[in-house]
Order: structure tokens, then sequence, then C-alpha cells
């Protein structure tokens, strides 16, 4: 369904560009976006010449990642609160086309500007067309500076930076993540996490129960 002019500060809030659009092309965008409820571990898949448009996380929060051929999935970054999911629509610029996943980590309201609303405003306006490129290439960045830490860092250290990730993310100590969780993250097996855990709360980094973490000395694990 549409999104009606009560969302307005939505766009105005995800993208820089909003004031420097035409009152007709907002109202395209107000006109044509869709709003959709995606229960938690809803997945959606992007890529293979399917561009699902631009997407606004209105409320929820969501991890995007690629799937390896043997089946496992590697965490490349998460979406939040008024994040706005450029690279769902990257196949839209010519010669583009990357293979990506959306998890659902909670319930969420996203809104998604379908590709040809998207493609004919970046055609329009060169400040449209400067924001996307310079997203894509921002989360180009991230994703090549994310493999340079698997190539280059060692799993523990990935885990340490993990468990921080989340603990910003929930804003406190105690996450509630199964050991299946924290491999994604690091790029890396189960069994493993589970050995490197141990061998954290051993040293009085974290605590262990079950379907829980819960950091002790966040200074430390940050400096692994």
């Amino acid at each position: 369904m549409g999104t009606g002019t009560m969302n307005t500060e939505l766009f105005k809030n995800a993208f820089p560009f909003w004031e420097s659009l035409t009152e007709a092309q907002r109202a395209e965008i107000v006109n044509n976006t869709t709003r959709n409820l995606c229960e938690k571990k809803t997945r959606l898949h992007f890529g293979g010449g399917e561009c699902a448009g631009v997407q606004i996380i209105g409320s929820g929060r969501a991890r995007v990642f690629i799937t390896s051929p043997g089946g496992g999935d590697i965490t490349l970054f998460r979406l939040l609160d008024g994040d706005v999911s450029i690279l769902s629509a990257a196949c839209m610029l010519n010669g583009m086309d990357i293979e990506l996943d959306m998890e659902m980590e909670a319930d969420c309201e996203i809104y998604t500007i379908p590709k040809k609303v998207y493609r004919k405003l970046y055609d329009e306006s060169s400040a449209v067309k400067d924001y996307t490129m310079e997203m894509i290439s921002e989360k180009f960045s991230d994703i090549m500076w994310l493999f340079n830490q698997f190539v280059f860092s060692n799993v523990a250290s990935r885990i340490a930076g993990a468990l921080l990730e989340h603990r910003a993310i929930e804003g406190g100590d105690e996450l509630r993540l199964t050991h299946e969780d924290i491999a994604k993250d690091a790029g890396t097996a189960r069994e493993v996490v589970t050995r490197i855990l141990k061998q954290f709360q051993a040293d009085g980094l974290v605590k262990l129960t079950r379907g829980k973490v819960t950091v002790i000395d966040a200074g430390k694990l940050g400096r692994i």
C-alpha cells in the first residue's frame, strides 16, 4: 500500500537530496513507495537481475549477508531504524549485479521505492546520482574492509569484534546470541566460536550461559 503524506519525514531523514527534489519528484516517491511488515526471521534475496528498488528500514533491524555455495553465510553489515538499503538497488546500474540476502533480526517495517521510480530520479537529478554512487561506494568500501579482516586478522579478533558490535547495538552487556549467530558474523565455524568463547570465559572476558553471552571486560575484548 502507499505510504501517504504522513511519512514524508521518513524520506526527509533518509535522503540528504530530498530538499533538492521538485514537488512532482517528491510526490512520485511518496505515491509509489510500498510499506511492508516483515516478521523476525524473514529472508529476502536480491540479485540475479532482480532489483527490489531502494529500501528504507522504518523500524527494526536487518542483517545483510552473502551465502557461499556450501550453504554458509557471512554477515556484511546491519541496517537499523532509518537506514537505507542502497545495494538492493545496485543492479539497476549498468554492469553491476550482486547477490545479497537480508534476514530480519527483529520485526521490521520496510518501505520500498520501486526500481523504475528511483531510476527515473537517478537519471533526472545529479543530487540523487551523487548520493547513490557515494552510498554504493561507501558500502563496497565497508565490505572490502570486512574481507581484509577475514584475510589478515585472526578468528579470535573477529569474534571479539562481533561481540562488541552486538553490545553497541543492544546497548548493554547481556547478548542473547547463539554460537551459530556469532559464527555467521565472524565468518567461521560454530565449533571454532565455541572453543574461543570458552577461552574468553576462562580469561574473564565473558560469561557464557545457554543462549546468552555476557560481556565482562569490553576493554580487553577490544584489544584482542
